[in-house]
């Protein structure tokens, strides 16, 4: 992997409006997301606030995106348990959320396993199609 490409892509996240940034090619995969409530680099910061630091994922992690625009929610209704928690081993194909969009519930299913290491996402917030959910790595290389 080419340090230099992805160095300058960090920089242009950092510096610019975009929420996320995704490069492909020649079989290689890299995606940088800012972390919530980092968006734009003119934000006020009050003095002797500290500027953020992105943290990139580990290499041998991925996200579970959201297919569609709605409202996520991480539990079938608000008095019941959540789909699923960090530290959770899940199966490809397992409802892992709800999307509601247009008055309609739409099931949410991871395409791979893994073990969720991070919710992207609060429940209730408003998601875009491709923003990212949940962070999960492979069970083996999980540190939860």
């Amino acid at each position: 992997m080419d340090k230099a490409l992805v160095e300058r892509l960090v920089s242009l996240l950092e510096i610019s409006a975009l929420s996320e940034i995704e490069y492909s090619a020649d079989g290689t995969r890299i995606r940088l997301v800012k972390a919530l409530g980092q968006v734009g680099s003119e934000q006020p910061r009050l003095p002797g606030a500290q500027t953020p630091v992105a943290t990139p994922m580990p290499p041998s992690s991925w996200t579970i995106d959201a297919g569609l625009t709605g409202v996520f929610y991480l539990a079938p209704s608000p008095d019941e348990p959540a789909f699923v928690d960090v530290g959770a081993v899940i199966q490809e194909g397992q409802q892992v959320g709800i999307i509601e969009a247009m008055k309609m519930l739409n099931v949410l299913e991871s395409e791979c396993g893994g073990r969720v290491v991070r919710i992207l996402v609060e429940d209730g917030a408003s998601v875009e199609a491709g923003t990212p959910l949940f962070e999960l790595q492979p069970v083996e290389d999980a540190h939860v």
